[in-house]
């Protein structure tokens, strides 16, 4: 019994000593996935020194002396904090999620395939032209630049047994497309039910429900869009509606009535320290990490200075 006892503590030793192990191993692979923050780094193709400083919350303010520093040295930051994000945003958007997450995702993956995103998103950037494609190219190399930075790849695409695959300039814009499908169904049922009105009402009635509020619409412009008039009683009889091959359904009705944004901009003479301010409703869920990346981005040229501090999306060299 005594020998027993002895080997049963020796495996029970060996075990706590396994599973200490790892741990630490654990611990030193999610803290080599981290950035490092602190000191100097070499950041290849910038013009200038740029310099990032971050807050107590971690978020960055990011200084440059040109634009195209600042994307580039913008693209390092998220590459080094949100990589992962920045992948499964693009392969959303070009219906390749079941590539990295698995087979489960492959009706997600046809659902989107559809839209030939990826076809869309390497046109837009052969489009572009010299100046957009040279900050686009200067945040993509920043992005990768960042990503290479992490002493070990982000935890996600441990779990996952999967490698990180470059950061692309048809990347960023899949990015954008991504955006839309969170904002807009990836089925156009809008767009299915603005036909259904158009098929089924008298123009002047359908007119009526797409119409805005131009006493709240504020184009860039200026310009203001005309009061939608109310259809005369001989536009827009129900009675008719019995003759008519489909009736709108009510929920058609209800969805255009209720569609809409808010917007907020105020000048900076209405400001206590002078400075314009501009605000308006993301209309989007809460998510772990938050979609938003938050940076404040400050570019001191001799012409054409820039100072913003707000919010952007990671994967996209917008400021």
């Amino acid at each position: 019994m005594r020998r027993f006892g002895r080997t049963v503590r020796n495996a029970a030793a060996a075990a706590c000593l396994g599973i200490l192990g790892i741990v630490i191993a654990a611990w030193l692979l999610v803290r080599a996935s981290l950035p490092d923050i602190d000191g100097r780094g070499s950041l290849t193709g910038l013009g200038k020194p740029v310099t990032i400083e971050r807050d107590a919350a971690g978020v960055p303010t990011i200084t440059a002396r040109s634009r195209e520093d600042l994307a580039r040295a913008l693209g390092y930051v998220h590459g080094q904090d949100r990589f992962f994000q920045m992948d499964l945003l693009r392969r959303a958007a070009a219906g390749e999620l079941s590539a990295l997450l698995g087979p489960p995702l492959l009706p997600v993956d046809r659902k989107l395939r559809v839209h030939q995103f990826r076809r869309v998103a390497r046109a837009a950037v052969a489009a572009l032209d010299a100046r957009q494609r040279s900050l686009l190219d200067a945040y993509v190399a920043g992005v990768n630049a960042g990503l290479g930075s992490l002493r070990s790849r982000p935890l996600e695409y441990w779990l996952l047994r999967q490698r990180p695959a470059p950061w692309t300039a048809e990347d960023s814009v899949l990015c954008v497309h991504a955006m839309y499908l969170q904002l807009q169904d990836a089925e156009g049922h809008a767009q299915l039910q603005r036909g259904l009105l158009r098929a089924t009402l008298p123009e002047a009635a359908w007119r009526f429900l797409e119409a805005g509020a131009p006493e709240w619409d504020a184009a860039v412009d200026g310009s203001q869009s005309a009061e939608p008039r109310l259809p005369l009683p001989e536009e827009y009889d129900l009675r008719t509606f019995k003759d008519l091959p489909i009736a709108p359904p009510p929920a058609v009705l209800e969805h255009l009535a209720t569609l809409g944004s808010n917007n907020w901009a105020v000048s900076g003479s209405r400001t206590a320290n002078g400075a314009a301010l501009i605000a308006n409703d993301m209309h989007l869920g809460f998510r772990v990490p938050n979609i938003w990346y938050r940076a404040r981005q400050v570019v001191k040229a001799d012409s054409g200075g820039l100072d913003l501090t707000g919010v952007t999306l990671p994967g996209t060299p917008a400021a």
